[in-house]
């Protein structure tokens, strides 16, 4: 039993200290980002009035290179292919929001619904192959991407370029606390 359960935790290289870190930088920009969308909604960016999302979009560029870091690293293939799926969907993401900066806000709209609905959807079905400890952070996060996605898809209380920053830092930050949780974990075990 020992075993089968130090199997399914190195799935997620077992660097609780990485995790720390990275999450806790992940919880300070991506709460940074979210305060800043909300003290300065209008602000313009890049000569253009698409708030933080250049920002937003860059950050999310990083973390899923940092995922893709956490793929290479890791053990098994089940780890690979989470860590690496994962990844490469924040990677084309934040390509899209930071190349679609030349254009209208507006056409971000269905970009984020659709990452933040799909990433949502992702990591509550990781939930039920993969043996991850601590599941209910991640399913949180999960949930609130599909609802930041939901709300954004309605309109409700905006589909504003500050809220779409808004959303995909909360995101953001909200996946740095499960990376705290998992960290903490491996800690633990």
């Amino acid at each position: 039993m020992e075993s089968k359960k130090s199997t399914e935790l190195r799935q997620f290289t077992s660097r609780p200290m990485w995790y720390t870190l990275r999450g806790a930088a992940m919880i300070l920009i991506g709460g940074g980002i979210a305060g800043l969308c909300l003290l300065a909604p209008k602000v313009y960016m890049l000569g253009e009035s698409f708030s933080w999302i250049p920002v937003i979009g860059f950050v999310v560029l990083i973390v899923g290179i940092f995922r893709c870091i956490d793929a290479l690293a890791t053990e098994t293939a089940q780890g690979f292919l989470v860590n690496m799926q994962g990844g490469i969907l924040d990677i084309v993401v934040g390509v899209l929001v930071l190349f679609s900066i030349s254009g209208e806000p507006a056409q971000l709209h269905l970009l984020v619904v659709g990452y933040l609905i799909s990433q949502g959807i992702y990591r509550n079905v990781l939930l039920s192959v993969a043996k991850i400890p601590n599941q209910m952070s991640n399913r949180i996060t999960g949930v609130i991407s599909i609802i930041l996605g939901m709300l954004i898809w309605i309109d409700w209380p905006t589909s504003a370029p500050w809220f779409l920053a808004l959303s995909l830092s909360v995101d953001v930050s909200f996946r740095g606390w499960a990376l705290i949780i998992l960290a903490s974990s491996l800690k633990k075990a």
